[in-house]
């Protein structure tokens, strides 16, 4: 199946900057100004994170480089959750500055159209936790709880993706799209659950949204299916 990812459960993941290797750092100070927001981060020739911008339209230059191990090619755009301590300075042209702590991967899936598919639909079972778009209208977010957990010699990754059903044009003229989470356990265990984040880029929807469409979504729960809808 194509522009359907798999994805090897992480969490937040702590940085390797130019200058050290650092976790998150405990107590009072200055990570008592620590915040946390979803970011599109972008490397350089290097593959280093030099600057991030806030789903809010922020630009953030970086107090020092940072290199995360998945952030791996040069002169990219990485989404990413960004946990930062806020420096607002006069320096650099005034461009607020961020003190990097950690760093979150978040999984980007592309949209496969249902008639585009090959093999079968996998809908297996997640927990919901909460949806939003993104205020800068770029992603549309989801966050998951997947269950998951590991057996010594087994590699078995999950598979999560988005795969829209159809387009319906309403009377008034609102265009409709059903979506489907796609997820396959792929037999991995079920001991543990691991917070995932997804964005969904509106970029990579069947149509350009205009004001008034929707994007509904279906999602398989433990507890059965549930939709959301986003609004535009």
């Amino acid at each position: 199946m194509r522009n359907i990812i798999k994805i090897f459960l992480l969490t937040v993941a702590p940085l390797l900057t130019a200058c050290e290797t650092d976790s998150y750092r405990t107590g009072d100070g200055a990570l008592s100004a620590m915040r946390a927001e979803f970011v599109e981060a972008h490397t350089d020739a290097d593959a280093r994170v030099m600057a991030v911008e806030t789903d809010g339209g922020e630009r953030l230059t970086l107090t020092s480089p940072v290199v995360v191990g998945w952030m791996e090619k040069p002169d990219t755009v990485y989404r990413a959750l960004f946990y930062y301590n806020y420096n607002k300075v006069d320096g650099d042209g005034g461009q607020p500055q961020a003190e990097p702590v950690a760093v979150s991967y978040v999984l980007v899936p592309s949209v496969t159209a249902a008639a585009g598919m090959t093999g079968d639909m996998k809908t297996d079972p997640v927990k919901f936790v909460s949806s939003w778009a993104s205020t800068n209208g770029k992603y549309l977010n989801i966050e998951l709880l997947l269950m998951t957990g590991k057996v010594d010699g087994d590699n078995a990754a999950q598979t999560v993706g988005v795969i829209c059903d159809s387009v319906i044009t309403g009377g008034d003229g609102a265009r409709r799209m059903w979506c489907t989470l796609y997820h396959d356990q792929n037999g991995v265990p079920e001991y543990y659950s691991s917070q995932t984040y997804v964005s969904i880029p509106v970029v990579g929807l069947p149509v350009a949204p205009a004001q008034g469409d929707e994007v509904i979504l279906d999602i398989n729960t433990y507890d059965g299916k549930i939709t959301r809808t986003f609004g535009f």
